[in-house]
């Protein structure tokens, strides 16, 4: 069974019926803000497949451009795979759109470069906690000219009424 659909049969007592803000969540859905930082790629929708996570099709399966690829201290080796991440841009009023927050799914692994230093371009190098996000995310929370960005995230759990999938855009 997917990871999401365990936590939101396990937390459905708890949640409302119908679409909630993050903040109308009761705390047992929504983990503390956390430091991390943030990157975009190119992504074209139409090569939305694969990932680490094996979800194949990711327009076809729901997800869009609302996912994201986690650095080695985030992925778990796999176990944050489905997991949801509430994201916002932090610290950096040039480049952050304020009072903006995204929610994506990890459905892939931002692979380390170990010949870079991990504060130098190896952005996904342990110990990082780095987002790896589309474009088309990531221009949702800064503007693209931030390159890499501070961020903060937080684990999420959204119930839809019209499906069991956690997260979407």
């Amino acid at each position: 069974m997917a990871p999401c659909l365990l936590l939101v049969l396990f937390l459905l007592p708890a949640l409302a019926t119908g679409h909630q803000h993050p903040s109308t969540l009761g705390s047992s859905a929504l983990s503390e803000w956390r430091s991390a930082k943030a990157s975009y790629y190119a992504a074209d929708p139409e090569d939305a497949i694969g990932g680490a996570c094996g979800f194949g099709d990711l327009g076809k399966h729901g997800y869009g451009m609302a996912t994201v690829g986690l650095s080695t201290a985030l992925f778990e080796r796999g176990a944050a795979c489905g997991g949801c991440y509430e994201v916002k841009c932090v610290d950096d009023l040039k480049y952050c759109l304020p009072g903006t927050s995204i929610v994506v799914t990890a459905t892939n692994f931002c692979a380390p470069n170990f010949g870079l230093p991990a504060d130098a371009g190896g952005v996904c190098n342990p110990p990082n906690h780095h987002f790896l996000l589309p474009i088309q995310s990531f221009e949702k929370i800064a503007l693209w000219k931030a390159g890499v960005m501070p961020i903060q995230y937080r684990r999420y759990v959204r119930f839809l009424a019209a499906s069991f999938d956690c997260c979407y855009l």
